[in-house]
């Protein structure tokens, strides 16, 4: 499954403009996540504290433009209603962007009366729990939160509540494919929580030992992790009770950041990627198993 896998870059992400000029070249793009008929990334700035960021749209035909020019978000998934929505640094909130304006409605923007620090990734269940992490990368100098957690909202609610606050740096998160364990990646490796019904977790355990600082994350129809290494240009890929299985490399980058798949049979896999020029951006590979979300 993981053997003479190529991934090669996806022209035009990041788009070549005065975003990414200022910066020589150099780009983050994230968030990676496939509605249907195309993909949605976030391209995220580095000049200032919080970075700007903008969230740009590849088509299935491989058009790309600038969806919303500032947006101030990282992660993106889709709720069950097919709106877009966003881990917002910029505002410290979970964000939704109605398609197909992308108009910005707070989801959750507070707890205990203060902004979140810098809501990193989310995922929703198939029921409408919504999942999130909230680490400090693009934080205000003075933290609003104490600690950086990882929280759920439960579908209709207004408020999130505490999953668990004793992670590093939580950052990925994902889900199983039948929704009864999340996944969560820190700087100190990878965390599966079990689900209730109602879509409340459990205490969390560290699996895939080898693995440590990591990133975003996506999954395939078996259970299959596919998880960006925050320290190399490769996503490891582990089977559901945490084995390492293989690596995916993305010859020349600096790291990877995030994945996810897509097109038309969801084969596709798009991995995000830290990078300069032409070694930036985003890159594609194509699977022999399909992946969520479908």
């Amino acid at each position: 499954m993981l053997t003479g896998l190529n991934p090669t870059r996806v022209v035009g992400v990041p788009m070549p403009d005065a975003f990414n000029n200022n910066q020589n070249n150099f780009s983050v793009i994230e968030g990676p996540v496939w509605t249907g008929d195309g993909l949605y990334v976030t391209e995220i700035g580095t000049l200032t504290s919080p970075p700007p960021a903008r969230i740009l749209r590849m088509t299935a035909a491989g058009v790309v433009s600038i969806a919303l020019s500032d947006a101030g978000v990282n992660g993106l998934a889709l709720d069950r209603n097919g709106n877009l929505v966003g881990a917002n640094h910029k505002d410290g909130a979970i964000t939704r962007f109605t398609l197909p304006g992308l108009t910005p409605m707070p989801i959750v923007s507070m707890f205990g009366g203060m902004r979140f620090n810098s809501p990193n990734d989310l995922t929703f269940r198939a029921d409408g729990n919504l999942y999130f992490s909230d680490a400090d990368f693009q934080a205000p100098a003075v933290r609003p939160q104490p600690k950086n957690r990882l929280y759920r909202v439960a579908p209709g609610a207004s408020a999130a509540t505490v999953i668990d606050e004793n992670r590093t740096e939580p950052n990925g998160v994902t889900l199983s494919p039948d929704g009864n364990t999340l996944y969560v990646s820190c700087s100190d490796g990878i965390y599966r929580y079990p689900l209730a019904a109602d879509g409340s977790a459990g205490a969390g355990t560290k699996i895939a030992p080898s693995i440590g600082a990591s990133d975003g994350m996506a999954v395939d129809c078996g259970g299959y992790l596919y998880i960006a290494n925050s320290n190399a240009n490769s996503l490891n890929v582990v089977d559901p009770s945490g084995n390492l299985m293989g690596t995916i490399t993305v010859a020349g980058v600096q790291a990877t950041t995030n994945a996810a798949f897509g097109g038309a049979d969801h084969k596709t896999l798009y991995i995000t990627v830290i990078g300069s020029g032409t070694l930036s951006g985003l890159f594609k590979v194509e699977m022999n198993v399909p992946g969520f979300p479908y």
